[in-house]
């Protein structure tokens, strides 16, 4: 009774990321996630076999969109670089005059424009190695499975109402689940903005992404009677496999969802500078490997900065819709400064916040028996908190002799909310023409 069933499904030569997690759910033949092939096997317990496939069904279908929201919006949501990551000028009888001391912030917006004519390109390269969902660790998220509520002619015969969830007996049998995962991305950004007017910029960004997730996962019957054992995964009735486990692995490099941008500056005085930053997500990614949201998406950003000598305050507050049942539209800020500490260099900090603005994608966490006596049980470990993220970020930008700004930066999570890396790291340079 106290047996191991391990199974370790060969890799498919084209599998999806969300085949990769559905193949944590499979422990024996049949390729069914939570198919129990040992009862299935038995002549005296072949019916309840398939029991448990109903919950995996439900559960694991959630589970995936939990994961498919929480990775695509991560990926999807982390910071790009800032369409002006360099020396800004002003145009003075038509002739470049430096409007910025410093070289502006790392993923936030300041006002300024590049100015007509001007090209500004760009590279980033981030690790993420994400470590919990909504503050429950990767390497231990807890899922119960309950037996399917079975109505079968004659049932009420037995001397109970067969619609009671636990009658018959059977059915308070369930299975214990516990999942260790390590998701792990690298988000490779190119971006090239070009100042169509000295007020207007256009841009776009162009993410791609490998991410890698790979797991074990081990399920335990916890069956009614230890005498009568119905649900097992092998063996027999008497000498029953209560426990089993699977690993899982797999890795996809592809094009996350494109960005399309646009910034039209309303004010630029001396210390004070208004812009407009509008942002269109093209659904380039696929869905089926976590890579893009599957919806069209965008977002309207309000942009303030400031220039007092070598110190430059900024702050944005704008809009994010994502066109997603699975994601909810959120108001996203950012307020910081960058700051000269040399002619060649400047330090970067940032607050930057993600605000959900709708409830959040719900795990059951408790169900209810019936029968014999009305108790709850909780399914997961996994809270049905709010996907808000706060980060700061900190990095630091150097100017070479060729007028290369290179740049890097460290984006640490300030709270739980969604998936999280605690400290992500971005390297990245920009090129602008004068």
């Amino acid at each position: 009774m106290c047996a191991v069933m391990a199974a370790s499904p060969a890799a498919a030569a084209a599998q999806t990321m969300q085949e990769v997690i559905d193949r944590l759910f499979v422990f024996s033949g049949g390729g069914e996630p939570l198919f129990l092939a040992g009862s299935a096997g038995s002549a005296g317990t072949q019916v309840h076999g398939d029991h448990f496939i109903p919950a995996a069904a439900e559960g694991n279908g959630l589970l995936l969109s939990i994961f498919n929201a929480a990775i695509s919006r991560n990926l999807s949501n982390f910071p790009l670089s800032s369409t002006v990551s360099s020396e800004t000028f002003r145009f003075v009888g038509g002739v470049p005059t430096p409007s910025s001391s410093s070289f502006g912030p790392i993923f936030a917006e300041r006002a300024q424009t590049l100015g007509r004519g001007r090209f500004d390109v760009g590279f980033s390269y981030s690790s993420l190695g994400f470590d919990a969902l909504r503050g429950v660790s990767l390497d231990d998220i807890e899922l119960v499975f309950l037996h399917q509520n079975v109505d079968f002619e004659g049932c009420d015969l037995l001397g109970e109402d067969c619609t009671l969830f636990g009658f018959p007996s059977a059915e308070n049998a369930y299975m214990e689940l516990d999942l260790q995962l390590r998701v792990q991305a690298q988000i490779h950004a190119f971006n090239a903005v070009f100042g169509v007017a000295d007020w207007l910029d256009i841009g776009v960004a162009v993410p791609l992404v490998r991410l890698r997730i790979d797991g074990e996962s081990q399920a335990v019957v916890n069956p009614v009677n230890v005498l009568d054992v119905q649900h097992f995964f092998g063996g027999t009735p008497e000498d029953p496999i209560l426990v089993a486990g699977a690993n899982s692995d797999g890795e996809t490099l592809g094009l996350g969802d494109v960005a399309a941008r646009v910034k039209m500056q309303l004010l630029d005085a001396d210390e004070l500078g208004i812009a407009l930053l509008g942002e269109a997500r093209i659904p380039t990614g696929r869905v089926e490997d976590f890579l893009g949201t599957g919806e069209w998406g965008g977002r309207g950003v309000f942009v303030a900065s400031g220039t007092f000598g070598d110190f430059s305050p900024h702050a944005n507050f704008g809009y994010r819709f994502r066109g997603s049942e699975n994601a909810n539209d959120s108001f996203q800020f950012a307020a910081g400064f960058d700051h000269r500490i040399a002619p060649w260099a400047t330090f970067v900090a940032d607050i930057l916040g993600d605000v959900e603005l709708g409830d959040p994608l719900a795990f059951p966490e408790v169900a209810t028996l019936e029968w014999p006596i009305r108790r709850q049980i909780p399914l997961t470990n996994i809270p049905n908190d709010r996907d808000d993220t706060i980060a700061g970020a900190f990095g630091l930008k150097f100017r070479t002799q060729s007028g290369i700004v290179l740049w890097t930066n460290a984006l640490i999570a300030l709270n739980d909310g969604g998936m999280r890396d605690k400290v992500a790291t971005t390297f990245g340079f920009q090129y602008a023409t004068r």
